[in-house]
């Protein structure tokens, strides 16, 4: 794994040559003044956009992790030299001179960089619109600022214990891991949010937004079906082309489903010879539709594939566990499939690896159907009923029905339900996670579980027609940049086509109907895409995931030593936290087959597998 760490002194200090940076082992640089110094540790690529550079005429150090897509067409704005298109660094300081703050208008690309300038002694910094790449700090205001690539390189900068807490290693177990990107689990170290700039002088920090979705009007008329249509299809395909413009390696984590199809159909147009899917099968289901999906697809694009397949696991389980318990965050493994593959696709040559994250945000967000209900669009019931006939699980038509009586309520009213609603789910969600009430009242659980439910509150819905924010929610940060470092503690660069910032500005401005259509979710993009792929897989409404599966073949094993750990009355790691005897029922379930059971346990028995690897990393208050 690469990364960055570095300290400013902005009260005109000096880093002291043994602070915190001295153990991080690396290459280093302090300025002139000794006010700042920087290093970098991991072995660099040619032409990445991960490390720092200075220019001592101006007095600047840039710090940048980054990959620059339309690199040429920056340069040429930049009359700068031909070799700097292969030097993602020099080209970012280039732009920082020639535009300062306006360059972020001007970059396509996966980004967190921060400039230092050492006589003025100011910081700016910024991320990306969606958060590709990250940025952590510690502002002290009678001191300076300390920021990284990493967390635990912060921490370590500047003397934090870099364990995680005990209270916040529990709370992926009630599904509030997103709560660990709003605040990062070591104490005293932020995170820049996506989109976000950061500006820091001598005792003052500022941060602000600078980007929001859907700032640039297409100018298409709403009933323009042929131009939304073409649209879509070409801001997918240049989305694709962009991120393999470089002549990478790459790989695609092909789940059978549509987004992921999508981009593998076009990453095969673009980079033959140079593509590998990632795929998990089940042979030993008869009529699976997601290996059924998948084998239809790799046939007709004609694309290598390597595949994990349920019904044959030989070693995968235990490959999976071993690599699941060296990374640093045990919620990173949640479906062990993904680090193995990622662990596979290392070995195997492959430099960037490309998913379909985030396609249901991008053409169907979480507001879509209240919205077509306040519309008053009578079709959205018809759609929904057409679409549950389609599905695995059935849900859409309910939601319509409760939305067609809740959407006429007042604003606050509205808003006072959800507050007694969240209050009510509290106490069921975490039992439901298999904590006991000693360890909920010890750490304090129902306080977090409160704060997770609060910080996913919406802002009130747009008129119709105009973009959506839902897209920047939480979640999809959260998860965006946990799958970035995974993939980074493989070595591996991960690259989202379907987080395109020109993609999402047009998608963010696409017409209700065409959404949701003829029972058919993401209908525009179905229909975009519909020549590139077989027609079973782009008209599909029977998405299933096997990743439930995989986890019981992985963890049987962690699961068996717990049931006999809690016999014989010791107790596994996690007894401290857990009902025993709900645990114990619902192991039964997971036991005799049942796929709940699984669902139930399965991120408590991987937290299980990783402390048994990993608890001197925890901060443990007992």
């Amino acid at each position: 794994m690469r990364g960055v760490v570095g300290e400013f002194r902005l009260d005109g200090g000096q880093v002291a040559a043994g602070h915190g940076l001295g153990a991080v082992e690396g290459v280093g640089w302090r300025s002139p003044d000794g006010a700042l110094a920087v290093r970098s540790w991991g072995v660099p690529l040619p032409g990445e956009g991960l490390g720092w550079l200075q220019d001592p005429a101006a007095g600047v150090l840039l710090v940048a992790d980054a990959a620059l897509y339309e690199a040429e067409r920056l340069r040429r704005a930049l009359g700068a030299p031909a070799d700097e298109v292969r030097a993602p660094l020099a080209l970012l300081l280039h732009a920082w001179h020639r535009w300062g703050e306006g360059l972020l208008d001007r970059l396509d690309g996966d980004f967190a960089l921060l400039v230092c300038d050492w006589r003025r002694r100011q910081v700016f910094a910024a991320i990306d619109p969606i958060g590709m790449r990250s940025l952590f700090y510690r502002f002290d205001p009678a001191r300076g600022i300390a920021f990284g690539t990493t967390p635990e390189a912060v921490a370590e900068c500047c003397g934090l214990d870099t364990r995680i807490p005990e209270r916040r290693l529990l709370e992926p177990l009630f599904g509030a891991e997103q709560l660990a990107h709003r605040e990062p689990e070591i104490a005293g170290v932020e995170r820049l949010p996506a989109a976000h700039v950061l500006t820091a002088t001598p005792g003052q920090l500022q941060v602000r937004r600078w980007w929001r979705p859907g700032q640039r009007d297409p100018g298409l008329a709403a009933d323009d079906l042929e131009g939304w249509t073409e649209g879509v299809r070409w801001h997918l395909d240049e989305a694709v082309r962009k991120r393999l413009a470089d002549g990478v390696q790459a790989g695609v984590q092909f789940s059978g489903g549509l987004d992921s199809a999508v981009v593998l159909a076009l990453a095969q147009r673009h980079a033959p010879g140079r593509l590998q899917a990632f795929s998990l099968v089940d042979h030993g289901q008869a009529d699976c539709p997601e290996t059924r999906a998948i084998a239809a697809t790799l046939a007709f694009l004609d694309t290598p594939a390597q595949v994990i397949d349920l019904a044959d696991p030989q070693a995968s389980p235990a490959q999976a566990r071993t690599v699941t318990a060296q990374l640093p965050r045990f919620i990173y493994g949640r479906n062990g499939f993904l680090p193995l593959f990622e662990r596979q696709a290392a070995k195997a040559g492959v430099q960037v690896m490309m998913n379909g994250l985030d396609g249901d945000l991008l053409f169907f967000y979480e507001d879509l159907l209240e919205r077509q209900v306040r519309a008053g669009r009578g079709e959205a019931l018809r759609n929904a009923r057409l679409q549950d006939a389609l599905s695995v699980a059935p849900w859409m038509e309910a939601e319509v029905r409760r939305l067609r009586v809740s959407s006429r309520l007042p604003w606050w009213l509205r808003e006072r339900i959800r507050d007694v609603r969240a209050h009510l789910e509290v106490a069921p969600r975490l039992r439901v996670a298999c904590l006991n009430p000693q360890a909920i009242a010890r750490l304090k659980l129902r306080a977090r579980m409160r704060d997770y439910l609060a910080s996913l509150r919406r802002p009130r819905p747009p008129a119709s027609g105009l973009p959506t924010e839902s897209f920047m929610g939480l979640i999809t940060q959260e998860g965006t940049a946990r799958f970035q470092q995974r993939m980074r503690h493989a070595g591996i660069e991960m690259r989202c086509p379907l987080l395109d910032r020109a993609l999402i500005e047009f998608a963010a401005w696409l017409p209700l109907e065409f959404r949701l259509r003829e029972g058919h979710l993401k209908w525009i993009m179905r229909r975009a895409v519909a020549p590139l792929l077989p027609a079973e897989v782009v008209w599909r409404g029977d998405k299933v995931h096997l990743g439930s599966h995989f986890d019981r073949l992985m963890l049987q094993s962690v699961l068996d030593g717990m049931v006999r750990s809690f016999q014989r009355g010791s107790g596994p790691a996690v007894a401290l936290w857990v009902d025993r005897a709900r645990f114990l029922r619902l192991a039964r379930r997971w036991q005799d087959g049942y796929l709940d059971g699984v669902w139930q346990l399965r991120v408590l028995v991987l937290l299980e597998h990783w402390l048994q690897h990993n608890a001197h990393k925890v901060a443990w208050e007992h």
